[in-house]
């Protein structure tokens, strides 16, 4: 069998750009391992095909000798190693292991293969460049480098079966260095492909039979070996990361596309084992230790529950006429009052809120789906925002207190917003001057106040369902101002005789009581309830990270952990995780005490207090 060829391009005098962005698909909170499952899934979801069934996407390891594999992946090594670049040492022992990812019910990778602008090579060639329109889930044109990412020969080889015109094609892509070879100054990557095509800026590409067939049957892609070859994707990448396994491959579909498995718009295989709608639960409990955010490894049965109920129950409707002003029409209503005493039976709400947003000056009434539940006792709080079935884990309130808190946008003209004001790993809400400038030249406006009003939801519906009990009454300033003497002699009064002024207003209530005192110790600190005050139990979270200079200073566990600092509490129900201390039931007794913090850092930490809904 012939080794195909492939091509290491030269470069003329064009701009070049070395890496892989990778520090924003392998970062400590959300690793290469979760960003892989994130991408593969969301360009599944996006190009499914028949909307009455669900998309399936099927994730194989493998593994065995070379031989097979030999003619696909030999040129992508010899390439690596004439660029210096690390090939794994088992290549060189005859030894190789891949995973493969297939979708079905999909379109495949579409597109003119004579086009570079086109989708097949905008897939391959174009990082940064996109033709997504907006609807969906991606859109930035640099989430694929994820594949190369998580290979640590840094190659991957796909095989399209293409609905719109019944093609099959095929090509494969490695990560080299920009540099000189004795052809010529050469480009960052090299291309599985017959020759280039200088003219269109292009390759083309091995379309025999056997290449297709043999290529099918190396790497396992079964999806084009049974008949009738169903349309889709199929991607190999030799020599995976450890850190992918199958029971975190489907930890992370869970983690974060729970309402797309469970709404039965997608279906996950990894081996022998399918994930659906009907036995994510049994599932979530065998791989319950692969979770990475602490509140799901803890209890995932409460959230899949919740989002059982998010995706099928809608809820009475809040409608807010101007994001801008908040909730403040509603917080004492009776449709609030109500929300609370069903929370403080213990029960979960659900309810919609529908907003306006403007395009191109016409106002589109939108909509997203709220559900919330008390956090059971012990417990960390559930907090996740969902567009159209995918997670956005970094749109999250730092306080989450006792509220369980799920939100669900699956409104098109909402989630197409959304998408364009997302991240280019998809984790955040931001307001760059470049996400300004989309969402300017789609005709959003105001630009920016829908962003930040559904930013902002995770903290304001908590605050509206169980209101903080340090929250300043609106005339907390009254004091600082003089009330003028009505019964003076010798002054003059506006507005006519004195007997015609209006009486004093009453005097301003006393200033809150802070539940708490906070004291520095040498390496930590110390909280201890305070005397003065007497409306106990209340609840306490404290927020903990070294000062950056900056309002809200980030936290990373290479910081510290609170199972290697010396902590004890008394008078509380105290839960540690990641940066956040939260105290639950805290008496008068209450007593905190943390220390074996970096004496060279200062700490930035951040407080507040709530009660349960039933001592409001």
């Amino acid at each position: 069998m012939e080794n195909w060829r492939w091509i290491w391009p030269r470069v003329g005098a064009v701009p070049i750009t070395q890496g892989t962005d990778s520090e924003m698909f392998d970062r400590t909170d959300y690793p290469y391992s979760d960003t892989f499952v994130r991408e593969a899934i969301q360009n599944t979801l996006d190009a499914r095909l028949d909307l009455s069934n669900p998309a399936k996407i099927k994730f194989r390891f493998q593994s065995g000798d070379k031989q097979s594999l030999h003619p696909f992946v030999s040129g992508a090594v010899d390439l690596r190693k004439q660029a210096n670049l690390f090939v794994p040492d088992e290549w060189d022992q005859c030894k190789i292991d891949w995973i493969t990812i297939e979708d079905f019910n999909t379109r495949g990778l579409s597109g003119d293969l004579t086009d570079r602008l086109g989708d097949f090579w905008n897939y391959w060639l174009n990082f940064g460049l996109s033709n997504k329109s907006g609807r969906g889930r991606g859109g930035r044109g640099i989430g694929r480098v994820t594949f190369l990412i998580a290979s640590r020969l840094q190659t991957v080889i796909g095989l399209t079966r293409r609905k719109e015109d019944g093609l099959t094609a095929a090509a494969g892509m490695t990560i080299l260095n920009a540099m000189r070879t004795p052809e010529g100054f050469c480009a960052t990557h090299a291309y599985l492909a017959a020759e280039e095509d200088n003219e269109n800026s292009i390759f083309l590409l091995h379309k025999s039979d056997d290449f297709h067939t043999d290529m099918a049957k190396a790497f396992g892609f079964d999806g084009y070996q049974i008949p009738p070859y169903h349309s889709g994707l199929a991607l190999a990448i030799p020599y995976p990361h450890p850190e992918l396994t199958p029971q975190g491959i489907l930890a992370s579909a869970i983690e974060h596309f729970a309402p797309a498995i469970i709404g039965n718009t997608l279906t996950v295989e990894v081996n022998d084992t399918i994930l659906d709608g009907k036995n994510i639960y049994s599932v979530a409990t065998e791989v319950e230790g692969n979770f990475k955010s602490d509140w799901i490894r803890q209890d995932a049965q409460r959230f899949l529950k919740l989002v059982t109920l998010g995706i099928r129950d809608n809820g009475e409707i809040l409608s807010l006429e101007d994001v801008s002003k908040g909730f403040s029409d509603y917080k004492d209503s009776e449709f609030v009052s109500n929300l609370q005493s069903i929370l403080d039976e213990e029960k979960a709400v659900s309810f919609s809120i529908s907003f306006p947003l403007v395009r191109n000056s016409k106002t589109h009434k939108v909509s997203l789906r709220i559900v919330a539940s008390q956090t059971p006792e012990n417990k960390l709080p559930v907090d996740r925002l969902f567009r159209e079935g995918m997670s956005l884990p970094d749109v999250k309130t730092k306080n989450p207190g006792d509220i369980d808190l799920l939100i669900f946008v699956e409104d098109l003209e909402l989630a197409t917003y959304l998408n364009l004001c997302e991240g280019k790993a998809h984790l955040d809400l931001l307001e760059s001057k470049e996400i300004r400038g989309k969402l300017e030249a789609k005709g959003y406006w105001p630009i920016i106040s829908v962003k930040r009003f559904v930013k902002s939801l995770p903290s304001e519906i908590r605050m509206l369902l169980i209101p903080d009990i340090t929250e300043p009454e609106l005339d907390v300033f009254d004091a600082f101002f003089a009330i003028p003497d009505i019964d003076s002699k010798g002054k003059k009064h506006r507005g006519g005789k004195p007997e015609d002024q209006p009486p004093p207003p009453d005097p301003p209530p006393p200033p809150r009581i802070s539940p708490f005192r906070v004291s520095t110790l040498e390496d930590g600190f110390r909280i201890e309830a305070n005397p003065e005050f007497e409306l106990w139990p209340v609840n306490m979270s404290f927020a903990i990270a070294y000062a950056d200079g900056s309002r809200n200073p980030s936290w990373s566990p290479l910081d510290f952990k609170f199972d290697q600092l010396e902590n004890s509490a008394s008078g509380c129900v105290p839960v540690f995780s990641k940066n956040k201390l939260t105290a639950r039931d805290c008496t008068e007794e209450c007593r905190i005490e943390v220390t074996g913090f970096d004496t060279r850092r200062e700490l930035d930490t951040k407080i507040r207090i709530w009660r349960n809904a039933s001592n409001n």
